[in-house]
């Protein structure tokens, strides 16, 4: 049995600029079952994010859903709670079955599911230089994600290297709240020989170093890693950031 709980904890009604742009977000809540878990991750989901999970997971494991009933969109009564209320079971009962099938977290439709609403928000706020704001979603995104897979999958790894990208990204202005993010992300790739994982761990020295420097810390382990990598016949210099290396791992899945 997995350890893994997800459920609905609650729902609310979004109001947008306008009547036509007003919604449901269903907070999902991802939570150790087998324990009382002081930290469950939260994150609210609409139900356009739900259907694109059910249906991807469909395309890809029609078997496994057989046996699914997922709730029907409809064209007017959006906002009744007993409609909510009704959807917020359904959901569930999806969940329940991603919780249970390994095979099914790790497809694309569920780390889509897991993962996209905060990346593309953290990308938007990057975009904008607005990173403080950024690594709070980010942050956000890494203990749902940390919830879902294991510490040293490709998705979890990602999510913890894009916090530390983030700060890069910063000027410094983020070096301190990073600090115990990159010390984490170098001890997750103590246990890592993924050859496609470790084009990240690379450019993450180069952040750290760079983090170390602005904070006073000592660099010098560091630096001997990277010179080891060197002469082992890796490329450290001129390789991409920190934060290219991961969207280039990320699109070549």
């Amino acid at each position: 049995m997995s350890n893994l709980k997800l459920e609905i904890v609650s729902s609310r009604t979004v109001e947008g600029v306008d009547k036509e742009n007003k919604f449901v977000a269903y907070m999902v809540q991802a939570r150790q079952s087998r324990i009382i878990d002081p930290e469950p991750a939260n994150a609210e989901r609409r139900y356009t994010h739900f259907l694109e999970l059910y249906n991807g997971l469909k395309k890809e494991y029609p078997a496994s859903l057989n046996n699914i009933s997922f709730p029907r969109k409809i064209l007017v009564g959006n906002f009744d709670p007993s409609l909510i209320s009704s959807r917020c079971a359904g959901f569930e009962v999806l969940l329940n079955l991603i919780a249970n099938e390994s095979r099914l977290r790790d497809s694309m439709a569920a780390i889509a599911f897991f993962q996209d609403v905060e990346l593309n928000e953290a990308r938007r706020l990057i975009g904008e230089e607005k990173y403080d704001q950024a690594f709070s979603v980010l942050e956000t995104s890494f203990k749902l994600l940390s919830k879902v897979y294991t510490d040293r999958s490709r998705v979890v790894l990602s999510a913890l290297c894009r916090i530390v990208a983030c700060a890069g990204c910063s000027g410094g202005a983020l070096a301190g709240p990073v600090e115990r993010w990159a010390q984490l992300a170098l001890r997750r790739y103590e246990a890592v020989s993924d050859s496609d994982l470790l084009l990240m761990y690379i450019p993450l020295l180069h952040t750290c170093i760079s983090i170390w420097e602005i904070l006073g810390r000592d660099k010098s382990k560091l630096v001997e890693e990277l010179n080891s990598l060197r002469k082992r016949g890796m490329k450290v210099d001129s390789v991409p950031s920190l934060m290219e290396a991961i969207d280039n791992l990320n699109t070549s899945v």
